[in-house]
């Protein structure tokens, strides 16, 4: 027994003299909501061989969730971590399952470099050393590669 006699098992958090000081609750399953044309959509893509592995991944996620309304058991079933599959469903209640299956939007800055910018280094890149001073030596045409043959010869190969 060892300190397990006084257990409330209906509060979410009790702190008794057990073994680790904290039990858990009840677990609390989520209700996911799907139409019939959303199941479709997901069963397709987790068949789908061309789709990016991600979305296939997610959707299995969302359909086995959808059968067996537990975190830790989709997770073991498709050898994924307890929390990915957490994290994919709270995406599926907030966003929708469809919306749920791409990548959410990554923040940083916007480049700054203009397509001008770029292709003026890229011809910078690509022009010979001699026309800017540096002896041959410097830098071969072999190692500028194939990108700079193009732009030398305007495209053509």
């Amino acid at each position: 027994m060892l300190g397990t006699e006084r257990i409330l098992v209906d509060s979410s958090f009790v702190m008794d003299e057990t073994r680790s000081c904290m039990m858990a609750g009840w677990r609390r399953a989520v209700e996911l909501a799907m139409t019939d044309e959303v199941i479709a959509e997901l069963t397709s893509v987790s068949r789908s061989r061309t789709e990016r592995v991600s979305r296939v991944e997610r959707a299995r996620m969302l359909l086995a969730y959808r059968e067996d309304p537990s975190f830790l058991a989709v997770a073991r079933n498709l050898g994924a971590h307890h929390q990915t599959v957490q994290r994919c469903v709270e995406r599926a209640m907030a966003y929708g399952p469809l919306a749920a299956l791409d990548d959410r939007p990554r923040p940083g800055k916007e480049p700054t470099i203009t397509p001008q910018a770029k292709a003026w280094l890229v011809s910078l890149a690509c022009d010979k050393a001699k026309e800017h001073g540096y002896p041959h030596e410097i830098v071969d045409d072999a190692a500028a590669g194939p990108p700079c043959a193009r732009a030398r010869t305007g495209g053509r190969t």
